[in-house]
């Protein structure tokens, strides 16, 4: 994970935008309804899925406050610096999860099923604790 550096060349400052940040908790919604039902057969496919609905959860809080950008490590590091509800734990697993998707579209990596047993409910807690954030800044 990187630090979050507002002067990052891979960071931007924009108008916040609440309308974006809905838009992308919708396909949050439907990326979790895929979820529904698979099994640990695709343990592989859901720690995908469930990077990229944190992935995605942070990139609409960045939205409501006014910042984007394309860099994983950047969204992390930015979650670390301003919102202390997500523990140093938390933002290990999430940076963590990043590393697991990368190993997987980059390298074909297969997850275990016993690390989705593990750390499945860590990672529904973290998407509980963004969706709150969330909550609060677009009033869904």
């Amino acid at each position: 994970m990187k630090i979050w550096d507002e002067h990052s060349e891979h960071v931007e400052r924009i108008t916040p935008d609440k309308e974006r940040a809905r838009s992308i908790i919708k396909v949050v919604e439907l990326r979790e309804k895929d979820l529904i039902g698979k099994v640990e057969e695709f343990s592989t496919l859901i720690v995908e899925s469930y990077y990229e609905i944190i992935k995605e959860l942070i990139t609409a809080v960045m939205y409501c406050d006014g910042w984007k950008t394309l860099s994983h490590e950047l969204l992390i590091g930015y979650l670390s610096k301003f919102y202390k509800e997500i523990s140093s734990a938390e933002i290990y697993t999430i940076d963590q999860l990043r590393k697991t998707r990368n190993d997987i579209n980059y390298r074909g990596f297969i997850v275990k099923p016993e690390y989705l047993k593990r750390s499945r409910e860590n990672i529904l807690e973290i998407i509980k604790k963004l969706k709150g954030i969330l909550d609060k800044k677009v009033k869904i």
